[in-house]
């Protein structure tokens, strides 16, 4: 496992700059970025995003009218979405579990729980400014934005587990607080 991390460590920076470069490129072309991403990589049977969808919504950008009898299609915005960051929470949760579970570790026990109550106050708090925020701002703006209260609270677990281990350095106790942050 060790390293895996080196590897996590050393070539994080390609995330912030892969992640930079999206930014920059969906905001100045759109319709390039997007047929990018949206690439069919394979058609198969077994991984990616219903052939039947995916035709309806992207064939007519490839110029793809069926999916020649393939179930599924697999695009890097699957790949990634959908496979590389499942690999990647699965990593995360395994350094918070060896944090809480293990003798020693940084967060057993009553070290929890400073970042547990982190964790409401970090989801209540944003929801409060958002609900307060739509409130202030009229009722017709309250009902046409209040379901969206959740996404204020959600959290970039991926850079905030890169940012942090960069600035703090590795097996750093608030590397494991900002990961039960994120995760909980």
């Amino acid at each position: 496992m060790y390293r895996v991390w080196n590897f996590v460590t050393n070539y994080s920076l390609l995330l912030i700059i892969g992640a930079a470069i999206a930014l920059v490129w969906a905001n100045l072309d759109a319709h390039s970025y997007h047929h990018f991403v949206e690439y069919p990589l394979l058609f198969n049977d077994w991984v990616g995003v219903d052939a039947k969808y995916w035709v309806k919504s992207y064939g007519e950008d490839f110029h793809i009218e069926d999916a020649g009898g393939a179930l599924k299609v697999l695009s890097a915005h699957y790949l990634v979405n959908d496979v590389l960051m499942a690999f990647f929470f699965a990593i995360a949760a395994k350094e918070v579990w060896e944090a809480v579970i293990l003798k020693n570790g940084s967060l057993r026990g009553r070290k929890a729980a400073t970042p547990l109550f982190a964790t409401a106050g970090g989801m209540f708090g944003p929801i409060a400014v958002y609900l307060g925020l739509a409130a202030f701002l009229g009722s017709d703006v309250y009902d046409a934005v209040a379901n969206g209260w959740a996404i204020p609270t959600a959290t970039d677990i991926a850079f905030s587990y890169l940012v942090g281990r960069i600035v703090f350095g590795a097996g750093h106790p608030a590397v494991r607080f900002l990961l039960l942050l994120a995760i909980a």
